[in-house]
C-alpha cells in the first residue's frame, strides 16, 4: 500500500509537473508576430469579422535573388475563423483602408486584402522597376500565403477588381495550386499596348444618336477652350491640385479624351445626360470633370498611377486613345498615348512572351475561374474566358459597367452553385444583399 502511493504520487508530481510547464494558447495576433518578417498592428475589423490586422511583411525586391533586398508589403487579415474559406483579395493598387469584399461576405470568409508592389505600402526603398512584374506580384503572394496556411486552414479563393482581377489571373496561372478557385471581376487580358479590340467595342455602344452627343460634347467642350481654362485652373486650386508632370491644358484635353472611356466605364448608360451645346459653361466643364476627373492628371493621380502605366507597357498591355474626330481641336496633347503617364525616363520595352504564355493557360487550363464583366464597360473589350468543357465559366451581364458584382447578375445562382461545387461549403445566397459598395473608382 505504501508503494502504491509514492507511484501514485509521483505520477500526481509528474501530472502537475506537465500541466505547469505546457505552454499556454497562443492568441491570433501572437501567433501572427511569431512569423518572421511580420510587424503586426490590431486595428478595427470591418462588420461581421472578430478581429483584424494591419500587417507589413518583410518581402525580397527579387525572389529570384533575395540578396537583392527586401521592401515592407502591407495586407490586412480580417479573422472570422481558421477553419472558415479565405478569400485573398488583391486591388493590384494600394490599399487606403480595410473593408470587406464581395467573395468574403458571401463566403463567410476570412480576407487577406494585399497592396500590390510598387504601390503606397509596399514600395521597395532603393526602385528599381525591373522588379516590377507579373511574376515577382504573384511571388509576394505566394510567399505569404505559405506563411498564413498554418492559421487559416480552410479553402482559400483568389480575388480582385480590374488590374486586381488581372493580378488574381495571374497569381493563378503562376501558382496554380495555391487556390482553390478564382473570382475575376471586370479584368482585361491584352496582349499588346494600344489594343485594337477597344475601337470597335467602344463604337458599338449605345445607340448611334447616343455615341455622336458623346463626340458632340467633346467638340464642343474643346471648341470652348478659352473660357473652360480658367475653370480648369480654378478647380485645381480648389482641389489643392499641382500640375507639374502635366500642364493644366494638357490635363483638360486629356480629360476630354477619357471622357467617352469614362463615360461608359462608370456610367449608367444614360446619354440624356450628356450636355448640349446650349449649356453653359460651369454646367459644361462640371459635367466633364465628374466623370472624367482632373485628379488622374494632378502630379499626386500621375505618381500613384505610374506603376499601372510601367506594367501596362512591359507586359499587360493596354487600351488606346480614340481621337480621329478631335485632331484639329488638340492643341497641348497632339499626339496622346498612355505612355505619358509612364515613369519618365525610365526604358521599358514590351515583353509579348508574358501573356502569350499567361492566356492560353487560362483559357485551356485554368480551371475553377468565374470572369465576370459589364456589357457596358469597355474593359470588356478584352474580356477573357475559358474554352468549351474547362470547369469555369464566364458572365457578361448586359447594361453593367466597370462595377458589376455577382449581385447584380441575371446568372448569380450559376456562380454560386459553381462556387459552392468548387469550394464544397454551403452558401447563403442572400449575403449578396449585405454587401456594401466600398472598392474605390480606379483608371482600371
Amino acid at each position: 500500500m505504501r508503494r502504491w502511493k509514492i507511484v501514485s504520487l509521483a505520477w500526481l508530481a509528474l501530472a502537475l509537473f506537465v500541466s505547469c510547464s505546457r505552454e499556454p494558447e497562443l492568441t491570433l495576433r501572437e501567433r501572427l508576430q511569431r512569423i518572421d518578417g511580420f510587424s503586426v498592428m490590431e486595428v478595427a475589423p470591418p462588420p461581421g469579422f472578430l478581429q483584424a490586422f494591419q500587417v507589413d511583411a518583410l518581402q525580397p525586391v527579387d525572389h529570384n535573388d533575395p540578396s537583392r533586398g527586401t521592401f515592407s508589403q502591407r495586407f490586412y487579415l480580417s479573422f472570422r475563423g481558421g477553419e472558415a474559406p479565405t478569400v485573398f483579395y488583391t486591388t493590384g493598387y494600394g490599399v487606403s483602408r480595410n473593408y470587406e469584399s464581395e467573395p468574403a461576405s458571401l463566403l463567410q470568409a476570412n480576407q487577406v486584402l494585399l497592396v500590390h508592389r510598387y504601390f503606397p505600402g509596399a514600395v521597395p526603398s532603393a526602385t528599381d522597376w525591373a522588379f516590377l512584374s507579373t511574376a515577382q506580384a504573384a511571388a509576394d503572394q505566394h510567399r505569404l500565403r505559405e506563411k498564413l496556411a498554418p492559421i487559416l486552414t480552410g479553402p482559400w479563393l483568389a480575388s480582385g477588381a480590374s488590374k486586381g482581377g488581372m493580378t488574381a489571373l495571374f497569381y493563378r496561372f503562376y501558382f496554380p495550386d495555391d487556390v482553390t478557385a478564382t473570382i475575376a471581376y471586370v479584368a482585361p487580358v491584352m496582349a499588346q499596348p494600344d489594343d485594337p479590340r477597344f475601337a470597335p467595342f467602344l463604337g458599338s455602344l449605345g445607340s448611334l444618336a447616343c455615341r455622336d452627343r458623346i463626340r458632340r460634347f467633346q467638340l464642343e467642350v474643346l471648341g470652348r477652350r478659352a473660357d473652360l481654362l480658367p475653370l480648369v485652373h480654378q478647380h485645381a486650386l480648389e482641389k489643392g491640385y499641382s500640375f507639374s508632370a502635366f500642364s493644366e491644358a494638357e490635363a483638360f484635353e486629356y480629360a476630354v479624351l477619357e471622357y467617352p472611356f469614362a463615360f461608359w466605364q462608370y456610367g449608367s448608360g444614360g446619354c440624356a445626360v450628356v450636355p448640349g451645346a446650349d449649356t453653359n459653361d460651369r454646367a459644361l466643364f462640371d459635367h466633364l470633370v465628374e466623370v472624367s476627373p482632373l485628379s488622374y492628371y494632378a502630379d499626386a493621380g500621375y505618381e500613384y498611377y505610374r506603376p499601372l502605366f510601367y506594367q501596362a507597357y512591359t507586359e499587360i498591355g493596354y487600351c488606346p486613345y480614340l481621337y480621329g474626330h478631335l485632331a484639329p481641336l488638340l492643341r497641348a496633347v497632339p499626339n496622346p498615348t498612355y505612355r505619358s503617364f509612364a515613369p519618365r525616363g525610365v526604358e521599358m520595352t514590351f515583353r509579348p512572351q508574358a501573356m502569350a504564355t499567361v492566356i492560353p493557360w487560362l483559357r485551356g487550363q485554368g480551371e475553377r475561374i468565374v470572369y465576370l464583366y459589364g456589357g457596358n464597360d469597355p474593359w470588356t473589350a478584352a474580356a477573357l474566358g475559358p474554352d468549351p468543357g474547362l470547369d469555369a465559366l464566364q458572365v457578361i451581364q448586359p447594361g453593367a459597367n466597370h462595377g458589376v458584382k455577382i449581385r447584380d447578375l441575371d446568372q448569380a445562382a450559376a456562380v454560386i452553385a459553381a462556387l459552392e461545387r468548387w469550394l464544397q461549403i454551403d452558401i447563403d445566397e442572400s449575403r449578396l444583399a449585405a454587401v456594401p459598395a466600398q472598392e474605390e473608382r480606379l483608371r482600371l
